[in-house]
C-alpha cells in the first residue's frame, strides 16, 4: 500500500470517526433516560467507530512484516467481517422497536434476526483455521479475499432488504405511519459496500455507515416528538396522526382500549411526584410487554393510556386486556416500589365503514369509567366491611 492511498485511507476513516464521535457525544447530551432503541443505535455507533479505525490499521499494516504481523492482521480482517454482520443485526433490531415500539417483540424478534450473524461468526471462525474461506494473509503479511467473501456481503445485504420489507409490511397493517427512515441508511450503506467490494483499497464501507448514521439521526429527530419520554410509548400526536388515518383510508377494524390508573392522585400525594413518574415508566413497560404485534399503546394524556389494535375479534381484545391485568398482578406482587397499580379499562370498535373517530373513542371512555366507578364502589364496600 502506497503512501498516498494510505493518506487517503487514514482520511476517510478518520472523517467517519469524527461523524460518530460527534453524534455520540451530541446523544449524551440530548438524551436524558436511554430506552432500549437508544442503547442500541449507541452500540452501533461504536461498532462504526471501532470498525474505522480497525480497517485503518488493516491497511496500515498490509504488506509489513514484524513479529505477530499475521496473527493481528487476522485478528482485525475478522473483526472487520464480524463487525458488519453485527451491525446489520443491530440494525433489524433498531427498526424492529422504533416501528413497533415493543421490547418484548424485539426480544422475540431477535432469536431468528441472530441466524444469519451466527452464520457470519462461524464463516469467521473456520476462516481462522486457515482455510482461506472468507480471507488469506500470506507469509508476507498480505492480505486476500477468499471465494466465500461474498457470503459476508450477502449476510449483510439480507439485513439490509428485511429492514425495507419490516418498514413496508408495518404501513400494510395500518398502525403504523410511512415516517421512519430507512432508506437514508441502507442506500448509502449498500453503496459503500458495493464500491469497497469492487474495488480492493478503496476503504468506503465503515465511512459510509458513519455518513448513513448522520442521515437517520437527523430523521429521527422528527420521531422522538412523537413518543412520550416518560413512558416510552406513543404520544398524542402520534394518535392523532393515527385518527387521521382512520378517517381517511382505514380498511381493517380496528379495537381501542382506554385505560386510566385508579388512585394516581394518591399515589402522587403520599410518595411524591417522583413516585409518580415511576408509576407511569411501569406502565408504559406492562404495555408494551402486553401489546401483541398487531396492537399499539399511546399514552394519551397524564395517566390515560389507549391502546388501538387491529382485530375483529372481540374476544382477542378480552384476552390482550387480561394479559394487562396479568402483568399489573405480577408488578405489584414483586413489591419493588411502594405503590400499587391498579388499572380501569374500557374498549370499543371502530368500524372503517362508519368512520364516526369521535363516537369511537367517546364509547370506549364511557366504559372505561364504568369500570372505574366499579373499582371505587368496591373499594367503598371493602372499607365498610372492615
Amino acid at each position: 500500500m502506497d503512501s498516498g492511498n494510505m493518506a487517503e485511507i487514514i482520511i476517510v476513516n478518520g472523517i467517519g470517526i469524527f461523524l460518530m464521535v460527534f453524534l455520540l457525544l451530541t446523544r449524551i447530551e440530548n438524551v436524558e433516560k436511554r430506552f432500549a432503541g437508544d442503547k442500541i443505535f449507541d452500540s452501533m455507533i461504536w461498532i462504526t467507530i471501532v470498525g474505522c479505525g480497525v480497517e485503518a490499521a488493516t491497511f496500515f499494516i498490509d504488506g509489513k512484516v514484524f513479529f505477530g504481523c499475521r496473527v493481528l492482521s487476522y485478528i482485525l480482517n475478522s473483526f472487520c467481517f464480524l463487525g458488519t454482520g453485527l451491525l446489520g443485526f443491530l440494525w433489524c433490531l433498531f427498526v424492529d422497536f422504533r416501528i413497533f415500539n415493543s421490547v418484548r417483540r424485539m426480544r422475540k424478534k431477535a432469536k431468528v434476526l441472530a441466524i444469519p450473524f451466527a452464520i457470519d461468526v462461524v464463516l469467521v471462525l473456520i476462516n481462522l483455521t486457515g482455510c482461506g474461506i472468507i480471507f488469506t494473509v500470506s507469509e508476507n503479511n498480505v492480505y486476500e479475499r477468499g471465494s466465500l467473501v461474498f457470503m459476508t456481503y450477502l449476510i449483510l445485504f439480507l439485513y439490509f432488504i428485511y429492514s425495507l420489507f419490516l418498514v413496508d409490511t408495518s404501513k400494510k397493517g395500518g398502525l403504523h405511519l410511512r415516517f421512519f427512515p430507512v432508506y437514508y441508511f441502507v442506500i448509502p450503506c449498500m453503496l459503500g459496500t458495493v464500491i469497497q467490494g469492487m474495488v480492493y483499497g478503496i476503504t468506503i464501507g465503515w465511512t459510509s455507515v458513519a455518513i448513513a448514521f448522520i442521515f437517520v439521526s437527523i430523521q429521527t429527530q422528527s420521531l422522538n416528538a412523537l413518543v412520550d419520554p416518560l413512558s416510552g410509548l406513543y404520544n398524542r400526536r402520534y394518535m392523532d396522526c393515527i385518527i387521521s388515518q382512520f378517517k381517511q383510508n382505514m380498511k381493517y377494524c380496528i379495537y381501542g382500549i382506554m385505560i386510566d390508573v385508579n388512585d394516581f392522585k394518591r399515589i402522587n400525594d403520599v410518595y411524591g411526584h417522583s413516585k409518580g413518574d415511576d408509576a407511569i415508566r411501569a406502565i408504559g413497560m406492562i404495555l408494551t410487554d402486553s401489546i401483541p404485534d398487531n396492537g399499539l399503546a399511546i399514552r394519551y394524556a397524564g395517566d390515560e393510556f389507549i391502546v388501538f389494535i387491529r382485530t375483529d375479534r372481540e374476544e382477542f381484545v378480552q384476552k390482550i386486556m387480561g394479559q394487562v391485568e396479568e402483568n399489573v398482578e405480577k408488578f405489584n406482587s414483586l413489591e419493588e416500589e411502594p405503590f400499587r397499580i391498579s388499572l380501569a379499562m374500557g374498549y370499543s370498535r371502530y368500524e372503517p365503514s362508519s368512520g364516526n373517530v369521535e363516537q369511537f373513542l367517546s364509547a370506549m371512555d364511557e366504559k372505561m369509567y364504568e369500570a372505574k366507578k366499579q373499582h371505587y364502589q368496591q373499594g367503598n364496600a371493602d372499607r365498610r366491611r372492615r
